[in-house]
Formats: C-alpha cells, sequence, structure tokens
C-alpha cells in the first residue's frame, strides 16, 4: 500500500510540474539522497526527492475488528485495519549552480500540495481504489530536530519540506471465523 500512495504521489507531481514548466521528462522521483553504503544515490542531481522518513500508527482511530458479509447470508470476522501516517521528506536536490530552481521546484510542489490537499479514488481515479484517502499537511521541524534528521541520512541539507500524509489503511480482509446473521427478533412469552 506505500508504494501505491508513493507512485501516485510521484505521478501526480511530475504530471503537474511537467505541465507547469514545460518539462519533458520526470523530475519527482522516488528513492533516498544515500546509499546504504553512503554513496550518493545515481541519477537523482537536478531532481525532486521523495523519501519515506517515518510512519506512524495513527492511534486515533478506534480499530474494532469488523464483520463483512459473504454470499451465504452470513458474517465473515476480520480483523481491525491498522491506520499509518507517513512523513514524507520533500528534497529540492540541485546543484549549487541551479539553487534557485531548487527553490522553484520546491515552491511549486508547496503550492500543489496547499491547492490539493486531500486526494480521493473520487477526486483523482488514478488513486489506488484500495486507498481510502491521503490527507496532506506540513509538518513542522524544529531546526535541531531537522539536523538530526539530515545527521541520519548522512546527506548535505538541501532545500526541502516535509509532510504528514494521513491515513494509509492496511486491511487484509482475512476471515477469522463465520458468523450467522440474525433472522429474526422472535419472542416467546407465556403468561
Amino acid at each position: 500500500m506505500l508504494d501505491k500512495a508513493l507512485t501516485f504521489i510521484a505521478s501526480y507531481l511530475n504530471q503537474n510540474l511537467k505541465m507547469t514548466f514545460g518539462l519533458n521528462e520526470d523530475v519527482a522521483v522516488l528513492g533516498s539522497l544515500v546509499n546504504l553504503d553512503g554513496s550518493i544515490t545515481k541519477n537523482i542531481e537536478n531532481k525532486v526527492i521523495l523519501s519515506i522518513i517515518n510512519l506512524e500508527h495513527e492511534k486515533t482511530v478506534k480499530n474494532m475488528g469488523g464483520y463483512i458479509p459473504n454470499q451465504q447470508g452470513s458474517f465473515g470476522k476480520v480483523d481491525p485495519p491498522v491506520y499509518l501516517n507517513l512523513y514524507l521528506l520533500v528534497s529540492a536536490n540541485y546543484n549549487s549552480e541551479n539553487y534557485l530552481e531548487s527553490l522553484k521546484m520546491l515552491s511549486a510542489v508547496i503550492g500543489l500540495f496547499q491547492s490539493s490537499i486531500i486526494f480521493t479514488p473520487k477526486t483523482h481515479p488514478e488513486l489506488d481504489p484500495l486507498i481510502e484517502r491521503l490527507t496532506f499537511e506540513i509538518y513542522n521541524i524544529p531546526i535541531q530536530e531537522l539536523s538530526h534528521i539530515w545527521s541520519g541520512i548522512g546527506a548535505k541539507y538541501v532545500p526541502s519540506m516535509v509532510y504528514k500524509i494521513r491515513m494509509i489503511c492496511f486491511q487484509k480482509g482475512i476471515i477469522k471465523e463465520e458468523v450467522s446473521a440474525v433472522s429474526g427478533l422472535g419472542t416467546n412469552i407465556k403468561k
């Protein structure tokens, strides 16, 4: 589900950035700025990089087990869904000669997510129908924490923004048990 959400986001950004700036190639790419061995990732210069920096379990949603109907008129008990918030780092990774271009691209991304903060399959048919909704909000990070994030990534700071994307739902729908349907509410009271 995470891959489908991020692929949609990258595609949405590329479509809009290409149209806005008359570009021929994709600018927004999914990935990391640095490889696990510490080397710089290839083919990400002069691009907008989308990276997950954290996942958080959404605790405000009450996750109770649910029931889904089947063809026989009974119900199947399923485990409750898991809702996650995704923290997305949007980095304008442009070399120093293109610093103003990095600011232009980051500004465009901020503008796009400001004008469309909620994405649903109804408003954006290309979004996977299993993703109920994605809601974007800017996540402010204090400067010291931001420094820790960039140190953890192992990269030099580039203009960036962090978004909290609410809520990605994981629901396998595996039936744990069958439950008969209630067919009536009869009573036999004798006086």
